[in-house]
C-alpha cells in the first residue's frame, strides 16, 4: 500500500488541502481545436521547450532540429565548438536550410532552393547572383536566432523571448540533480516520436499521479509502488520512489532488481531511487540509476499529440549496467502499454453528460496542480463553457489585461 500522503512544503500544502472541483479543466478545454492552436502560441512557443542534448552534436556542422506549431528550429554547433539555434528558414523565400532532422554541415549552411549559404554561425555568406537583389544587404540576412540556454547539457530554445530563466525555474533540484553529470550523457538509442490519438494535456493528467498504479501497472507497483510518492520540490513538481530487493512474480523487475549494481558517480541514498521531475508545460526528466530519460508531448491537434522520448547515459560498459538499461526499458515499455486505454477511455469521457470533476484524492493532487499552472499562464482554460467560435483569442487577451 502507499504511505500515507502528507504534503512536504506550504505550495503543496495549499493544493493539497483545497483540492475542488474548480481545480479540474472542464471537458470542452480538451476538444477544442481552437483552444489548442492557442495553447500552443501561450503555452508552449512562449515557454523553454527541449530540443536535444549536446552530446547529439558533438563536432563541428553538427546539427539537430525541432519542430512545433509551425515553427522549425535548426541547432548547430559552429566552427569555435558554440552551439547556435535559428529559424530553421531561409531568408529568401523560407525554405528549410537544413532537410534532415538531424546530420552534418561540412562548413556551411547551404539552402537546397536557392543556394544561399551560411556560415555555422547564422550568419549569411553569399548568393548566387547577388547583381539581381535591389539594395539586399548580406549582413542584416543572416539565419534569424532563437533563444537558446543550455541547461547540464540539455538545449533548451523559447521561439518567443522573455521571461524567467530554465535554471532559475528548476533551481529548486539543482542539488539533487548534480549526481547525475547530466552534461556529461551519451544517447542510448535514438529519439522515439510517436503519434498518439489523445489531447496532450490528457497525457500529463495520468502522469502526475500515482494513485493509479497500483491498480493500472502491476509490475511498476512491484519494482517501487511500496515506496511511490509524488510531492513538490519548490515550485518543481516530482515523483520519487525506491528500488526495493523483493522477489517479484514479473521476469524484467525480479532480474532489475537483482542485476541493478551500484555506481560510483551516486550517494548511498540515490542508489536505488527512480526520480521524476517535470518541466512545464510538457516535459518529464527520469533520472534512474542507470540512465536518464526524458518524455514529452507535442500537440498536433485537439485529439491527436506526439509523444517524444529519448534516453541517456554515462559511459559504462559493465554488463550489469547494459541489462539494468535493457530491463528498464521493458517495464517502461509495458507501462506504457497498460495506460494506453485508460488514456483513450478518458478521452472518451468528456462526451459524456456525467464526466466527474469533484472526487480527487490527495494522492492525486498533482493534477490539480498542473491545472492550476495551466490556468494561470491561460486564464480562459478555467471557463466552464467553451467561448463562442472565433472569440476565444480575444476572451483569452481580456482575462490576461484584467478585463
Amino acid at each position: 500500500m502507499f504511505k500515507e500522503y502528507q504534503p512536504t512544503n506550504e505550495a503543496e500544502s495549499d493544493v493539497h488541502g483545497k483540492i475542488s472541483r474548480t481545480d479540474m479543466l472542464a471537458p470542452w478545454t480538451y476538444r477544442s481545436e481552437e483552444l489548442t492552436a492557442l495553447e500552443l502560441e501561450a503555452l508552449f512557443l512562449r515557454d523553454w521547450l527541449l530540443a536535444g542534448h549536446a552530446s547529439e552534436i558533438p563536432n563541428s556542422g553538427d546539427y539537430t532540429t525541432f519542430n512545433i506549431g509551425g515553427e522549425r528550429a535548426v541547432l548547430i554547433r559552429d566552427e569555435e565548438g558554440r552551439i547556435g539555434a535559428f529559424h530553421n528558414v531561409c531568408r529568401h523565400r523560407g525554405s528549410r536550410v537544413v532537410g534532415a532532422d538531424r546530420g552534418h554541415c561540412r562548413r556551411t549552411m547551404v539552402c537546397p532552393f536557392h543556394g544561399w549559404t551560411y556560415h555555422l554561425d547564422g550568419r549569411l555568406k553569399q548568393i548566387p547572383s547577388p547583381g539581381t537583389f535591389a539594395q539586399l544587404e548580406i549582413a542584416s540576412n543572416g539565419l534569424i536566432p532563437i533563444e537558446l540556454e543550455v541547461w547540464h547539457g540539455f538545449l533548451f530554445i523559447r521561439f518567443r523571448s522573455g521571461g524567467q530563466s530554465l535554471a532559475a525555474r528548476l533551481a529548486a533540484v539543482e542539488e539533487k540533480v548534480a549526481h547525475y553529470r547530466l552534461s556529461e550523457l551519451l544517447p542510448l538509442g535514438s529519439r522515439r516520436v510517436v503519434e498518439l490519438p489523445y489531447n496532450w494535456k490528457l497525457i500529463h493528467d495520468v502522469d502526475n499521479e500515482g494513485y493509479h498504479v497500483p491498480s493500472a501497472h502491476p509490475s511498476l507497483h512491484s519494482l517501487y509502488g511500496r515506496d511511490y510518492r509524488d510531492s513538490l520540490m519548490g515550485d518543481v513538481p516530482i515523483s520519487t520512489a525506491r528500488v526495493d530487493k523483493n522477489v517479484s512474480s514479473f521476469w524484467s523487475v525480479d532480474h532489475y532488481k537483482k542485476l541493478l549494481p551500484s555506481f560510483d558517480h551516486l550517494p548511498p541514498s540515490e542508489q536505488r531511487v527512480w526520480f521524476y521531475f517535470a518541466v512545464f508545460p510538457n516535459l518529464v526528466f527520469v533520472l534512474y540509476p542507470e540512465m536518464v530519460e526524458f518524455y514529452m508531448t507535442v500537440p498536433v491537434s485537439a485529439g491527436k499529440s506526439l509523444m517524444i522520448g529519448q534516453c541517456f547515459g554515462l559511459r559504462d560498459d559493465r554488463r550489469e549496467t547494459r541489462a539494468a538499461r535493457y530491463l528498464n526499458q521493458r517495464i517502461n515499455e509495458q507501462t506504457a502499454r497498460e495506460d494506453e486505454n485508460l488514456v483513450l477511455w478518458l478521452q472518451e469521457s468528456f462526451a459524456t453528460s456525467v464526466y466527474p470533476r469533484d472526487n480527487l484524492s490527495t494522492l492525486e493532487f498533482g493534477v490539480a496542480y498542473f491545472h492550476r499552472q495551466l490556468k494561470m499562464k491561460l486564464p480562459v482554460l478555467g471557463l466552464e463553457m467553451a467561448p463562442q467560435a472565433g472569440h476565444l483569442a480575444a476572451r483569452t487577451q481580456k482575462m490576461l489585461n484584467g478585463a
